[in-house]
């Protein structure tokens, strides 16, 4: 499920929580007779990825990418109903591939994103990630490791220096440390394969997507394996296909009554056209002129009225697009036409929950020269947001900008202490603190918010 570097990632944040576990009474992660770690300890694991995938990985980090894949993942995790604070990446990485870590963590390499031919496809991908999330398969992988010993811990010790100038020697010296035999490995992957298969099925099918879409995407990198005879993609490496598995789950779709299209068929091609600045060549020839359109007004640094005109009219066929309105919106502003500001506003009421319209909406502001305005509005709205860590960062960046170092070290803290690095919150709170001019007694209450957090 993951790539070489993240592999090593995962093992090093398990191996840190692992070995504080033994002042910490946690659960003994390696234990034989452990079913599944316990909530507090996947939490805890799911913190340290991400913050390993925020200071080890290239994450994408266009709002508008991160929204359509978080809108396709929140839809499916809805009915997973497992309780976990699903969180959805993408990783800036070529290669088609896609991953799930502790605590309902997802990663999609932009390759994958890429590499789908329809909405459907790229929520199979995401569906079947969740899965191995609901089926705890990463708790049930530990379960079937030997317990640690000190000359284990000494081979895994070893294997990261390994891992730290070869990744591949090192992940290999890393599961040889483990004990667990490649025949072992191969038959428990197998098996989570099909249940993560059985089980995303289902997810698609519930949240109004194609439910054969899965075997469909799958099958289809696999014959294009064969036919070119090049290196597989990395997903049919950490995901094997065989023919089994596809026909089981063509048998499983087949089961499921119809289902309904909720999606609007063009996002997936625009959101192509924003990783790569190319239209595929494959596009439906029905929305080649809004691609076009939408390619040549995000790449041209000004505004025109031709494409003004064209976003308008691809409105019109679209018109509950928000990567179109957006788009069109960015060039009204720029072309200071009257109102547009409002229509923007307006755009952040109709999705109050959509963390990427805040950034979109605050960053728009703080180009036009309105930087109160835009840390106001972060500040107004940013309560109980999921992915928060961006929206404190932008904060953070628009102090900065403004050489008011205090509070630009605090909403970095806050932005760390989102990630859950406490150690990296700290330090930068002890900076705003002795930052000078002092901040104002409304932000001094928020550094004593943070401080209070840190230190219980």
């Amino acid at each position: 499920m993951l790539n070489h570097k993240l592999k090593i990632i995962l093992f090093l944040t398990c191996l840190a929580i692992s070995l504080k576990g033994f002042t910490h009474n946690l659960p003994d992660l390696g234990s034989p007779g452990l079913v599944t770690y316990d909530r507090q300890t996947e939490i805890k694991l799911g913190r340290a990825f991400t913050q390993a995938l925020h200071t080890e990985v290239d994450l994408v980090k266009d709002p508008e990418v991160l929204s359509y894949v978080r809108r396709i993942g929140h839809r499916l995790a809805e009915h997973a109903q497992d309780g976990r604070n699903y969180r959805f990446y993408v990783i800036s990485d070529p290669s088609i591939n896609a991953f799930a870590g502790p605590d309902g963590i997802i990663g999609i390499h932009s390759g994958l994103i890429l590499a789908a031919e329809s909405e459907d496809e790229l929520a199979s991908v995401i569906a079947h990630e969740i899965a191995h999330v609901t089926q705890q398969h990463l708790a049930r992988r530990f379960e079937q490791q030997s317990a640690l010993n000190i000359t284990s811990f000494a081979s895994l010790l070893a294997a990261i220096l390994i891992g730290s100038q070869n990744p591949g020697a090192g992940v290999a010296a890393m599961m040889g440390a483990t004990g667990l035999s490649i025949q072992e490995q191969l038959r428990y992957s197998r098996i989570h394969e099909h249940e993560a298969d059985h089980f995303g099925i289902e997810l698609l099918h519930k949240s109004g997507y194609n439910p054969h879409a899965m075997a469909d995407f799958f099958g289809k990198l696999s014959k294009q394996q064969q036919i070119h005879e090049f290196r597989p993609p990395e997903i049919l490496m950490t995901h094997p296909v065989t023919d089994t598995r596809l026909a089981q789950a063509s048998n499983r779709a087949a089961k499921l009554t119809p289902y309904i299209t909720r999606h609007d068929s063009i996002n997936l091609a625009l959101v192509q056209i924003r990783l790569s600045n190319q239209i595929k060549p494959n596009s439906n020839p029905i929305h080649l002129e809004t691609l076009r359109c939408y390619q040549s007004s995000i790449q041209h640094t000004t505004a025109s009225s031709t494409a003004l005109d064209c976003l308008n009219q691809s409105l019109a066929n679209h018109p509950n697009n928000r990567l179109l309105k957006t788009q069109l919106l960015r060039i009204k502003i720029e072309k200071e036409m009257d109102h547009s500001l409002n229509e923007l506003n307006k755009l952040l009421e109709l999705y109050p929950q959509d963390e990427a319209m805040l950034l979109i909406t605050a960053q728009i502001y703080r180009e036009q020269g309105k930087t109160q305005a835009a840390q106001q509005l972060i500040l107004n709205n940013i309560h109980n947001k999921r992915y928060s860590f961006e929206l404190y960062q932008e904060l953070s960046q628009n102090f900065a900008a403004q050489q008011q170092w205090a509070e630009a070290y605090l909403f970095e803290a806050q932005a760390h202490l989102a990630l859950g690095n406490f150690e990296r919150a700290k330090h930068l709170i002890k900076q705003s603190k002795t930052s000078l001019p002092s901040i104002s007694p409304e932000l001094a209450k928020q550094q004593a918010s943070i401080e209070q957090q840190l230190n219980p």
